[in-house]
């Protein structure tokens, strides 16, 4: 039997997730290597970089999956979004600055959220055998 939400006919497409995800992931790396430039902060490089990679690397898994793409690649984007929010909003709450660093966590947030919704419609974690 199946388990989680089912919506009948009704599926959020998955067409566009690993062109989001890679965006999603040059932006992060992007942004590590401005901030290092800028301010010389090489543990803004270093999470960036290996964000940035992470998230390019489960976007290649979605887009070699196809639409129908279960497992690893989901689990992955979801734990780097949600560490990137926790991390940033921590730092605009510290700082009180909300650009770039709120408006990374809004990104990573919305983001989160979206791989999250893979797992609520279609199915959850044991269904994909992790």
């Amino acid at each position: 039997s199946r388990r989680g939400c089912d919506l009948g006919t009704t599926r959020i497409p998955l067409d566009s997730m690993p062109a989001l995800t890679y965006v999603y992931g040059a932006t992060i790396a992007i942004g590590g290597i401005f901030t290092y430039q800028a301010k010389g902060n090489k543990g803004a490089l270093g999470w960036g970089l290996l964000f940035g990679t992470l998230l390019c690397w489960a976007a290649l898994r979605m887009k070699e999956r196809g639409p129908g793409v279960r497992g690893y690649p989901f689990v992955i984007a979801l734990l780097v979004s949600f560490v990137m929010f926790f991390m940033t909003a921590a730092r605009v709450h510290r700082t009180g600055k909300v650009w770039p660093m709120g408006a990374l966590a809004a990104l990573s947030l919305i983001m989160g959220l979206r791989y999250a919704s893979h797992f609520t419609i279609y199915g959850d974690l044991y269904e994909y055998e992790i």
